[in-house]
């Protein structure tokens, strides 16, 4: 008898040291046993599979959801976003999906409890890349709306870009929604059309562009839900041996993703929180 509620994720080889870590990071956590566990093999070697399977996962290798059009490209792993929207149809019969990214750990259980929870006042709960710390608040604004841009101009053309790129950028990372929700089919029109034209992001932008225009009711949570390190990275709190938010009151971050460089970093300066100026050479890394 499956659980009401299942979080997924997946990967390729090349991700699997990270996915390995988000999910021994969902098992260390007692609340987990009342959820199943799905992971979409992208291109796992078969003890990669094996490891999975002793995490009491469900493995299923996707097919291609979309086509794309002529002279466009893209590798295998690339079926864990295109995936997205049809993650009913890989792992059936359950009330509530939660997608997590490989390269995302769950530090807080609190959150996932919020996505589930939430996924039911709304088509999607999912979080925007909003927060007062965060660089494209202030200084990096220009860079954030250059590949953001680009990549709505790329699928959609550029007048939707220009109309697209004012609104606030929801992360397709972590998102949960019930099976009854009628954002799935809209996601994944919305998907398809993108793909004709383009394979910049499409999973990211395509579920921006079904919100802002295909009328998809998102639930928003906190950004300590979908932390992004990349845009801010988290202080340490030596007490409470946790990552937090950089600006008081110190919020403890309930999932972290590790976007962009920070996912290989060896070590990043972690600043301690309540302490100015102050910082320790740690890797942002489940379990490091």
């Amino acid at each position: 008898m499956p659980s009401a509620a299942i979080i997924v994720t997946g990967s390729d080889s090349r991700y699997f040291p990270l996915m390995r870590e988000m999910i021994a990071s969902v098992r260390a956590k007692p609340e987990s046993a009342s959820v199943d566990l799905g992971v979409l093999d992208c291109g796992l070697a078969p003890e990669e599979v094996a490891w999975c399977n002793d995490q009491a996962a469900n493995v299923v290798e996707p097919g291609w959801d979309v086509t794309f059009g002529p002279g466009l490209s893209v590798p295998p792993s690339f079926r864990a976003m295109t995936a997205r929207p049809h993650l009913r149809r890989y792992f059936p019969g359950y009330t509530t999906y939660l997608w997590l990214d490989a390269d995302v750990w769950v530090q807080d259980w609190s959150a996932v409890a919020l996505f589930l929870d939430t996924a039911r006042l709304g088509d999607i709960a999912l979080v925007p890349e909003v927060h007062r710390s965060y660089a494209n608040f202030r200084d990096g604004r220009d860079d954030f709306e250059t590949a953001n841009g680009r990549a709505y101009a790329d699928a959609f053309g550029a007048e939707a870009a220009a109309r697209l790129i004012r609104r606030p950028l929801n992360n397709a990372g972590v998102f949960a929604m019930s099976a009854s929700s009628p954002a799935w089919e809209t996601w994944a029109r919305w998907m398809a059309d993108a793909a004709a034209r383009s394979t910049n992001m499409i999973d990211q932008i395509a579920l921006n562009a079904a919100i802002y225009h295909g009328a998809v009711r998102e639930i928003r949570l906190p950004a300590t839900c979908n932390w992004i390190t990349h845009l801010a990275t988290p202080a340490w709190d030596e007490a409470r041996r946790v990552f937090v938010e950089p600006d008081p009151p110190f919020t403890a971050i309930g999932i972290l993703h590790l976007t962009l460089g920070t996912k290989w970093a060896p070590s990043l300066q972690i600043p301690i929180a309540g302490e100015p100026g102050r910082s320790i050479p740690r890797s942002l890394r489940f379990g490091t």
